[in-house]
């Protein structure tokens, strides 16, 4: 009777030991668009541009001091640049309540353009998620507005879904203030 046991003990001991950590994906949804946008002459939003450390399919965290880790099993399901021009393209369009066009970087410079650029965008192991950014503002005379923007705020829970929540906030909070440019 013992003998079907011990044939069985090798294939439990080989299961246990290779249980693989599940891998998770994220999106960075961007919110719903609200209607009606006024019909002003639409603004273009040039290509998001993000600081080479955050191109990659890796969630980022610093560590400690200037030390990064880029998580392997929580990965953003998309090229992150690409998600971030899709969602401040809509959460701009509802902060100013006009239409934000994507536009390649070469525009029509009879319309006003927003050129963005992501320095920082990352939690941290204490659970802060800081977002560094500026952009700048070229309208119809062709003069460029500069501006920045340093925020920091904290997680509401533990955990890669709670970052990419508060990314998302950060990133509504930068929005807002590019709205209040135009």
């Amino acid at each position: 009777m013992k003998k079907p046991a011990l044939l069985l003990l090798p294939l439990l001991l080989g299961a246990c030991a290779g249980k693989v950590t599940e891998s998770h994906e994220y999106l960075l949804a961007a919110p719903a668009l609200a209607a009606p946008v006024n019909a002003h002459t639409p603004v273009l939003l040039k290509p998001v541009t993000v600081a080479p450390y955050l191109d990659q399919e890796g969630i980022v965290l610093q560590t400690d001091g200037a030390e990064v880790h880029v998580a392997r099993k929580n990965r953003w399901a998309e090229p992150l640049d690409a998600a971030v021009d899709r969602y401040l393209q809509v959460a701009i369009a509802n902060a100013a309540d006009r239409q934000v066009q994507a536009a390649p970087l070469s525009t029509d410079s009879a319309l006003t353009s927003i050129q963005v650029r992501i320095h920082q965008l990352h939690g941290s192991t204490d659970g802060r998620v800081r977002l560094v950014a500026e952009w700048s503002v070229t309208s119809r005379d062709g003069e460029p507005g500069l501006y920045s923007f340093d925020v920091t705020t904290s997680q509401q829970t533990d955990g890669y879904g709670a970052l990419v929540d508060a990314h998302a906030l950060l990133l509504d909070q930068l929005a807002v203030a590019i709205a209040g440019s135009l």
